[in-house]
């Protein structure tokens, strides 16, 4: 064995030390991680046997052989002579090897497709450092051509050896393996810290892999990558609960894999539902775990304490993880702070463990072209993912999603997707994904689809506890209220009650808020997005304790943007909304009126509203049809179908009580028709033939992005999320004090500090210094940047409080 080419190559090594790690043992390491990973597996075997069309054992050892080969392309003079000491101690001083630029990684599978065969597998194994550089000119070494050969020998050498250790009689020509990259990347991190420097070329390989595979093992465990549930259903998660409405539909449910879609009222448990089922599913070995995907930061911050004790009794040993760009700062008890874990050390690994809950920014990053996006995607398939307020999401995010649940339905995984208001359009387009039909217009509704398509349809046979919601119109050309009923919402919130208004853009609310503030000598509450990281988190964590299930609700005044219409339990007795599409209304109405308060532990309802009374702003119909291009104003340019918000009016303005959950899908069937009208003016059709262009425009760029292989960004870099969202991109806005000190104090050179201080503004706002060792401007308040109470606004502010 000691004769073998190979023996001469180093892998790893410690430049501190000048101990190195010979390369043979090092692809062996990395083995024993994925052989342990796939034995305590058995659902990741399954879903690789599935996709190769080979028996598990065969699967097994043919995914083992690529990962054997992930550094092929370091048998190759340019990467032995990034420390040219070591390799003239291992290969002699004979020949001489120029410095030279080289990607090992790329080079594995060019050399592979030249030496031996053109192989997808072998190209995903070779992007294990992040990505497969398709641009490079790949060129031989400017080196003596024995050295050439002998480097061409150790590869050819190596390859042989694996073929025989892994009793392959041939190199595997199968379809390509989805989670063979992500499978292979981790595999080389946790491989790369188990390194024990073995320097000798003697050792018995057999010897050493069966003393490596204890220590593969522990590393796994001790990363948070194997865990086993200890429990299944809802009983077992929510012992103190009574099963009601669609919970009530679980047992029915097939225990198998696919896309699972349920659709039922705001505050019914959807939430409890999909995870008692998920956990059916991993219990029965169809998955590793869950994630859950959310709109916003704030939305993912409530989930994650809401599911975070029944997190803890399905994987007690098991770390439960929060995946956004600022999940360092929430303080939930169920956050283990630990910097240093295998799993919190970036966004991409968080998936990677047995629950994690994310923003959706991160979980589509999984299909976009960035650095390691096969290690989210990786996360994501091995798992069942849980997408919640999957209506809310524009054509843009649509077409990524889509990718992301072909992507589940391609590896054998599964997914389920939560909402109150889907369209009918919509529900078709994400059936589609697993070749499923929508057949039924039951509401509430679970509608399940397997791998091969066949849909099943689940209705609940209780008549579900009906919520009326009394609406009126204030009817306002700018979509503000004027002083008469600024004064209302003061007079309500000064007698007791708990009263929200959400506007659809942050000028609007900033104005709405001045104009109050200055009227009353209560607090008045102010949140949208345009806070730096620090005060947006204060502002949060005030409103859920001051507007939540268990606040004390004294009478208060919340004015916010849509940051508060999703997943967050708060509870208002009377709400005012700007113009929106219905489904948006419809989960504003969710937090009306959203816990019973007579006769529970919770705090009462002031005395003054009988009634859950929603209140939209919009102008009049008259206004809208003399000029529907600009007569929703900011909320046109938020929801941009301008169909749907004149159509939403008009059903608002002709039915005064709403009737959950039995309005839902007539409602939003009725507004999201795809043809017109007849009472319907026939101007609107132009207007809407241009907006349904530009969905498509938008969707099918989403396509071609989440296609590119170019060079890709850095995961980490900031602006890798923006890319999940279309038109302009934000810019990260650092903020300081007019002394040159943080706004919220710290060093500018510690990441956390500077975050702390950071908004994301647009580009047209974002003002400043550029720093772009860091991706950001530097800001000073009141000379590059306004900011107070009010978050970031400009100028034309107080020019607009002064006209009104």
């Amino acid at each position: 064995m000691t004769s073998a080419m190979y023996f001469k190559y180093w892998g790893k090594a410690s430049k501190e030390d000048n101990r190195y790690h010979l390369l043979p043992y090092h692809c062996l390491d990395v083995v024993a991680v994925a052989d342990s990973w796939l034995q305590q597996s058995p659902v990741l075997l399954k879903q690789i046997s599935q996709q190769s069309g080979q028996s598990k054992q065969q699967s097994k050892a043919i995914v083992l052989f690529f990962i054997a080969l992930h550094d092929l392309g370091k048998f190759d003079a340019r990467f032995q002579n990034f420390l040219p000491d070591l390799r003239v101690k291992l290969q002699g001083d004979e020949y001489e090897v120029d410095d030279e630029p080289y990607r090992h990684g790329s080079y594995g599978n060019y050399y592979f497709e030249k030496e031996i065969i053109e192989s997808g597998n072998m190209k995903a194994v070779a992007g294990h450092h992040g990505f497969y550089d398709d641009s490079i000119r790949f060129m031989p070494p400017d080196a003596d051509e024995e050295l050439i050969e002998q480097d061409q020998l150790a590869r050819k050498q190596w390859i042989e050896f694996c073929l025989n250790w892994f009793n392959l009689d041939e190199i595997p020509d199968i379809a390509n393996i989805s989670l063979l990259a992500g499978l292979c990347s981790v595999s080389d991190w946790i491989g790369s810290s188990i390194t024990n420097f073995t320097q000798q070329a003697d050792i018995d390989l057999q010897a050493y892999y069966a003393n490596t595979l204890p220590r593969a093992e522990k590393a796994l465990k001790e990363a948070g990558l194997l865990s086993n549930i200890q429990g299944s259903g809802f009983d077992y998660l929510f012992s103190n609960y009574q099963a009601r409405g669609i919970q009530t539909l679980l047992a029915d449910l097939p225990i198998e894999m696919g896309l699972t879609i349920v659709e039922s009222d705001t505050g019914s448990g959807k939430t409890e539902f999909a995870l008692a089922y998920a956990s059916e599913l991993i219990k029965q070995g169809f998955a590793d775990g869950v994630v859950f995907g959310l709109p916003t930061q704030a939305t993912a911050n409530g989930l994650f304490d809401r599911i975070g004790e029944a997190a803890n009794k399905l994987f007690p040993d098991s770390i439960v993880t929060l995946a956004h760009s600022k999940a360092k700062y929430n303080e939930s008890k169920y956050l283990i702070p630990d910097e240093n874990g295998f799993l919190h050390q970036s966004n991409k690994r968080a998936f990677l463990g047995s629950m994690s809950v994310a923003t959706i920014d991160q979980i589509l990053m999984g299909v976009l072209g960035i650095k390691h996006q096969f290690v989210r995607s990786f996360g994501t398939r091995k798992s069942v993912l849980i997408l919640d307020e999957i209506h809310s999401f524009d054509a843009y995010m649509g077409g990524l999603i889509e990718k992301v649940l072909k992507g589940q339905h391609e590896a054998y995984a599964s997914v389920i997707l939560l909402s109150a208001t889907l369209p009918v359009q919509l529900k078709r387009q994400l059936l589609n994904t697993y070749q499923g039909e929508a057949t039924s217009d039951a509401y509430p509704l679970i509608t399940h689809v397997n791998l091969e398509g066949k849909t099943q349809h689940f209705t609940v046979d209780e008549q579900a506890e009906e919520k009326t919601t009394h609406n009126e119109l204030w009817i306002n050309p700018k979509q503000l209220p004027n002083l008469e009923q600024c004064q209302q919402l003061i007079d309500w919130a000064e007698s007791g009650a708990m009263v929200g208004v959400i506007c659809n853009t942050v000028k609007d609310a900033q104005l709405i808020y001045s104009v109050l503030s200055g009227k009353t000598e209560m607090k008045i509450d102010l949140f949208h997005a345009r806070y730096t990281v620090e005060d947006r988190r204060k502002r949060e964590d005030d409103v859920l304790n001051r507007y939540g299930k268990h606040a004390k609700r004294k009478g208060s005044l919340l004015i916010a943007t849509q940051v508060i219409e999703q997943s967050l339990d708060l509870d208002f007795d009377v709400l005012v909304s700007q113009i929106a599409p219905i489904e948006f209304l419809m989960q504003r109405m969710g937090r009306l009126w959203r816990h019973e308060r007579v006769k529970t532990e919770l705090s009462p309802r002031s005395e003054c509203i009988k009634q859950p009374l929603f209140i939209t702003l919009c102008p009049s119909l008259d206004t809208v049809e003399q000029n529907f291009e600009t007569a929703y104003a900011g909320s046109g340019f938020v929801y941009k179908n301008i169909r749907v918000l004149y159509r939403t009016q008009k059903y608002l303005e002709n039915n005064p009580q709403l009737v959950f959950p039995d309005c839902y899908r007539a409602a939003i069937n009725h507004i999201h028709g795809e043809q017109s009208y007849a009472d319907e003016p026939e101007k609107l059709a132009g207007i809407v033939e241009k907006f349904n262009n530009d969905e498509d425009a938008s969707y099918y760029s989403a396509k071609g992005i989440s296609n590119q292989f170019s060079v890709p960004l850095n995961d980490v870099d900031p602006r890798s999320a923006l890319l999940t969202r279309e038109g302009e991109l934000s810019q990260a806005v650092v903020l300081f004090k007019s002394d040159g000190s943080l706004l919220h104090g710290g060093d500018y050179k510690e990441q956390q500090d500077r975050e702390k201080s950071t908004v994301s503004l647009s580009n047209k706002q974002a003002k400043g210094t550029k720093d772009t060792d860091n991706y950001c401007f530097k800001a000073i308040i009141d000379k590059d940047i306004l900011y107070s109470e009010l978050g970031v606004y400009d100028e034309t502010l107080q020019q607009e409080l002064n006209n009104d």
